[in-house]
């Protein structure tokens, strides 16, 4: 009895931690104002910057570091990888490369409000 107690306790546990995971990772993070830029540079990170790629620029998240972001007004989402620094206008916390801002949905617009999960 008291096994068999365990092993539910122990799979309700770890039901609980999968859906938090799951949670985290659906976009339900941060809500952050973003842009998206291009230029042609190196990265911060020494990395040759790729318009296309699916990368970001962020402040202080380490290089590296992925991100699921969500786009509030249309669902769309992309994963991507901090490899620079920025953005350095006020108000903004990311900066995405233009093809995170094609999956993304907001070339036009050229700023989206996102939800944000950092992923690792």
């Amino acid at each position: 009895m008291k096994k068999t107690f365990l092993l539910v306790a122990g799979i309700f546990t770890l039901g609980l931690n999968v859906q938090g995971a799951l949670a985290d990772v659906s976009g339900t993070g941060a809500t952050v104002k973003a842009s998206f830029y291009f230029h042609g540079t190196k990265t911060a990170s020494g990395e040759r910057f790729n318009p296309n790629g699916l990368t970001a620029a962020h402040k202080t998240f380490p290089f590296g570091t992925k991100l699921r972001l969500v786009n509030r007004s249309n669902g769309k989402t992309v994963t991507v990888r901090v490899n620079d620094r920025g953005p350095f206008i006020e108000g903004r916390e990311l900066d995405v490369s233009r093809g995170a801002a094609i999956a993304l949905g907001m070339v036009g617009s050229g700023i989206a409000t996102l939800q944000m999960a950092r992923l690792n």
